[in-house]
C-alpha cells in the first residue's frame, strides 16, 4: 500500500496504477508513482527492542517489477550504504516520508527515551 498524496492529505495528488495483487493476483493493489529528485526519511519502529532505525536518501526511480510489493521507489541513500547492507536486520517493511525529517525523529525518541538506529 501506498499513497497517492506524498505531500499530506491538502498537497498535490501523484499518479496511481491499479494492478492485480502479486502473491495471489486477486483483487487490486494500487502502485504509487511518487516523485523523483526528493529528500525521503525512512524508518522503522520496533517497539520490542524500543529503538527506530532510520535512512534519508533522495529518491530516484519507480521501479516497474512485477514481483512482490507494487510500489517500489529506489533512491540513493545518504550515507553509507554498506553500513546498510550488512546491517539489514530489522526486517523489509519501513514507511518513507517526504522531507528531511532526521532532527524530529532523533528529538521525538530522545523525549520517548528510544534508541535510534542509522543504517547507513
Amino acid at each position: 500500500m501506498a499513497t497517492n498524496k506524498v505531500y499530506g492529505p491538502n498537497g498535490a495528488s501523484n499518479p496511481f496504477d491499479i494492478r492485480d495483487h502479486s502473491e495471489d493476483r486477486k483483487g487490486a493493489a494500487v502502485r504509487s508513482l511518487m516523485p523523483v529528485g526528493e529528500t525521503i526519511t525512512t524508518l522503522k519502529f520496533c517497539p520490542d527492542l524500543n529503538l527506530c532505525v532510520m535512512h534519508m536518501g533522495k529518491t530516484v526511480d519507480n521501479v516497474d517489477e512485477d514481483k512482490a510489493c507494487r510500489t517500489k521507489l529506489a533512491a540513493e541513500v545518504t550515507g553509507d550504504m554498506d553500513k546498510m547492507l550488512k546491517g539489514w536486520d530489522y526486517g523489509w517493511h519501513r514507511v518513507t516520508f517526504y522531507g528531511d525529517y532526521k532532527k524530529t525523529v532523533e528529538d521525538f525518541c530522545a523525549l520517548k527515551g528510544i534508541q535510534v538506529v542509522h543504517e547507513a
